[in-house]
């Protein structure tokens, strides 16, 4: 991702902030993608994943200020939760579906009739028709044609992902699991969560990707969404100061590198900007590179990033509990007046620098957002703060009232059902793709999807 781009991403957040706020769990998605370097998943030469993950940035920022993405689900095809998971929905007749059928036989010839509607996939309020090859009745995911027809129903767009399956052996799909066993295996996912901004005690699932129909291994794929995992450490007691953390002028910016302990002069600042988003630069003495990307009127911070770090990103599982501490100490006073003590969530480390998530805890449980501190575990000290998206808090309920796990996977599963697909996988032993049965969660309707813990209802955040 260019910084052009990245630019531009941030001048339409800051431009929500002055207006209606996006709401907090977009905001940290959006940091997200920001924070870390554009990953793609799927191996050279494999072309037949690329449209599942090309573009995924453009996808959650997109979503983020209302769009649709044309890979996601029709939200307009309600689902009948009878439907057994081996089988596929009967979809209602529609005008935009026949159009689909037409230009398919164009494309296809004769082969257009091993293609059928998937309608977890299309969405006919938008024109998107996704049409899967099936076999036994189920859809090879990695083999579809996607239409895009307008209103009149003349103009269209294609994209056409095939791969030829001559060959291959299909597994069974008599020896899949049942649909509830799935399910189980899926609602161990769910988080319970706090959304400040709402006052919500919610379950999150953020497990987005498969899960063998035979075997139960399951299948990850790359999100761009906050991850709310914790560490294995005891809740750390904070002093807040409620001070905030901004820069609204290039004194300002001066002044909170010297408190990170970067020593001037520097070799260069440079203040680059518009009226809605501008970034200070820095290079240190030691030629370290930072960037500080805040609001142009009111100097919230929206993004901090360093460069010139030796090594490569790698996962902490089990920081210091000593670095971890002080690290809270030294950026406590920025925490708003009401905290009373931090969870640690992931923690990475990249050369010296250390970087923890912390989140807010009402109750013991994480409150939606949270503040990514860099630490510096030679000097032990804070090099940079990213703050989380605030606003007006309301009061959390009480934990004790809410619903038991698998009561709210009950609830999810109803709305978004999973399903058995197809998908085909390279063999790590082989190096061959093989056709593999999975009960498949379709999340790529970005934002997510939650239950609220105390009342069962579908939150869209």
């Amino acid at each position: 991702m260019d910084w052009q781009n990245e630019r531009d991403m941030l001048e339409r957040l800051a431009t929500l902030q002055k207006s209606t706020p996006p709401r907090k769990e977009f905001v940290e998605s959006l940091r997200t993608v920001l924070e870390q370097e554009t990953s793609r998943v799927g191996k050279k030469g494999r072309l037949f994943m690329n449209p599942l993950t090309a573009g995924m940035t453009a996808v959650v920022i997109a979503v983020g200020f209302g769009l649709y993405i044309m890979a996601g689900m029709g939200q307009n095809e309600l689902m009948d939760p009878e439907v057994t998971a081996t089988s596929s929905p009967q979809l209602p007749a529609h005008p935009v579906y026949e159009q689909a059928k037409k230009l398919l036989q164009e494309l296809a010839g004769r082969e257009a009739s091993e293609y059928a509607v998937n309608g977890m996939l299309s969405n006919t309020d938008t024109g998107v028709v996704v049409m899967n090859k099936t076999v036994n009745n189920i859809p090879v995911l990695e083999d579809q044609y996607t239409f895009t027809i307008d209103q009149a129903g003349r103009n269209h767009k294609k994209e056409v992902r095939t791969n030829d399956t001559t060959g291959m052996v299909f597994p069974d799909p008599k020896k899949a699991m049942p649909v509830k066993k799935a399910e189980q295996i899926f609602g161990q996912s769910a988080r319970l969560l706090y959304s400040e901004w709402e006052g919500r005690l919610q379950y999150e699932f953020p497990f987005s990707g498969d899960i063998d129909a035979i075997t139960g291994e399951i299948y990850p794929t790359e999100r761009y969404h906050p991850d709310y995992s914790l560490v294995d450490m005891p809740p750390i007691p904070v002093k807040p100061g409620g001070i905030k953390l901004v820069a609204p002028d290039i004194e300002e910016a001066d002044r909170l590198f010297r408190e990170w302990g970067f020593e001037p002069p520097f070799s260069f600042v440079i203040q680059e900007g518009s009226d809605v988003v501008h970034t200070y630069k820095i290079e240190t003495r030691t030629k370290q590179k930072i960037e500080l990307t805040v609001v142009t009127d009111t100097g919230k911070i929206l993004n901090y990033r360093y460069e010139n770090i030796h090594g490569k990103n790698e996962k902490l599982p089990h920081p210091k509990l000593e670095n971890v501490q002080e690290a809270a100490k030294q950026f406590q006073k920025y925490l708003p007046l009401d905290t009373k003590e931090l969870l640690l969530g992931s923690a990475t480390r990249k050369g010296n620098i250390e970087t923890y998530q912390f989140f807010k805890s009402h109750q013991g449980v994480p409150i939606m957002g949270g503040y990514t501190v860099h630490f510096d575990v030679d000097r032990k000290r804070v090099i940079g703060v990213n703050p989380t998206y605030t606003m007006e808090s309301k009061q959390l309920p009480d934990k004790s009232k809410a619903m038991s796990r698998e009561d709210a996977t009950n609830v999810y599963v109803t709305h978004r059902p999973l399903r058995l697909v197809y998908k085909l996988m390279e063999n790590p032993t082989t190096g061959k793709l093989e056709p593999r049965l999975v009960y498949h969660i379709y999340y790529h309707d970005t934002p997510l999807y939650m239950v609220d813990a105390l009342t069962g209802e579908w939150v869209r955040s």
